[in-house]
């Protein structure tokens, strides 16, 4: 497969990131094509079935506020419906509840987009959710607690190995203000492949490096074939970053970041309807979050981050994936640990060149759907800007 540079512009990722930069450019004329490793598209994104019945394994829930990720679906024609929040707080203890406060009262002076500007914002950087609990004196079952709320529940790695800063931001940003009540029809899923169909996708294409000369890039395949285009946008997790090389070498921010770079442990499985099950849903313990994805189906799902991930891959279901062992992911998705944000997250969407950087770890929201919108939109914006 060889192309020419000419005015082409090459997505390497076919997740909803690459694919929303690749939409944008091919609405504003660009001739592009989008490389995708696997034999799919949508990447962490990604409905299969489960005993006959319909199962998002990847990312699913979405929030009113992720205004990009609604707007992009609704001019696509993929209709939302509203269901339960995803896993309520419930009871809280009330050190787990002035936790939440002190966050909340972060994520209300913090700017987004400059984190790094906030008062103290390297001290609270360097703190854990662990860490202000356990200057406060907090028990064991307070501390398992914050864990399941926390890391088991969504952030897919233990609350001593994420920032407070960088959890905050998040909150800043617009993770999940109204409870992450909204889902897609088809899935998440409908929208990429509503994407793709008006795009120049190729699966199956490893990329093995990405050479960048004075006006074009090159970019390797595993076949040793070559595509060369103007520029590039790359549009994959970190950990598979971390395979790939780099003509010229990658500035010290982003070597720093794939070094550091922290994804954590998610498994979503499919299980057995049980009629018996009494129980309000969704139900959130330390084994994870069971819930229903969809009132019509006869399904029950359950997610399990961080230490019930590991506890997760034993139980029987219909259909199960683990993320971390998946080929091209290689983990959940991206959060910031202590010290990574001030110092080389906030600087992850910056460009080098003529490479440009999408996917959820690019923006502000690294664990969501929106994020990789909005990332995806970003680059694409970027990329027509340069000319």
């Amino acid at each position: 497969m060889k192309g020419t540079a000419s005015r082409r512009i090459a997505v390497v990722g076919a997740g909803l990131s690459g694919l929303a930069a690749a939409y944008r450019l091919v609405q504003a004329g660009a001739d592009v094509v989008v490389l995708e490793a696997r034999k799919r598209i949508g990447g962490r994104v990604w409905r299969i079935e489960a005993g006959g019945l319909p199962f998002d394994a990847g990312a699913e829930a979405i929030d009113e506020a992720h205004r990009r990720l609604l707007a992009l679906a609704d001019e696509l024609n993929v209709s939302t419906w509203r269901t339960e929040p995803w896993a309520g707080p419930g009871e809280l203890s009330p050190l787990v509840a002035a936790l939440e406060e002190r966050i909340a009262e972060l994520a209300a002076r913090i700017d987004p987009a400059h984190p790094e500007e906030t008062d103290d914002a390297s001290m609270l950087d360097a703190q854990t959710l662990h860490g202000w609990l356990a200057e406060r004196d907090a028990s064991a079952e307070v501390l398992a607690e914050a864990e399941t709320h926390y890391s088991v529940a969504s952030s897919s790695v233990s609350i001593g190995k994420m920032s407070l800063l960088a959890y905050a931001n998040k909150v800043a940003a617009g993770a999940a203000p109204t409870g992450l009540t909204m889902r897609m029809r088809g899935g998440p899923s409908a929208l990429a492949e509503r994407l793709a169909a008006r795009c120049e996708v190729q699966t199956g294409t490893v990329v093995t490096g990405i050479e960048q000369g004075a006006a074009s890039v090159r970019i390797e395949l595993a076949d040793g074939a070559t595509v060369s285009a103007a520029r590039a946008i790359l549009a994959v997790p970190l950990p598979l970053q971390r395979r790939l090389r780099f003509d010229p070498p990658l500035p010290e921010h982003r070597r720093l970041a794939l070094a550091r770079a922290r994804y954590g442990e998610v498994v979503k499985a499919a299980l057995p309807y049980d009629r018996r099950l009494t129980g309000r849903l969704p139900e959130l313990s330390a084994a994870g979050v069971v819930y229903q994805p969809d009132p019509s189906v006869p399904l029950l799902a359950l997610f399990a981050a961080a230490g019930a991930a590991r506890r997760a891959r034993t139980i029987e279901s219909l259909a199960a994936v683990d993320w971390s062992r998946e080929t091209f992911s290689r983990g959940s998705y991206l959060i910031f640990g202590p010290g990574d944000l001030t110092t080389w997250g906030r600087r992850l969407p910056e460009p080098q060149g003529r490479l440009h950087f999408a996917g959820s770890e690019a923006s502000s929201l690294p664990s969501y759907m929106e994020g990789a919108v909005r990332a995806g939109e970003r680059a694409a914006d970027e990329v027509l800007s340069a000319g």
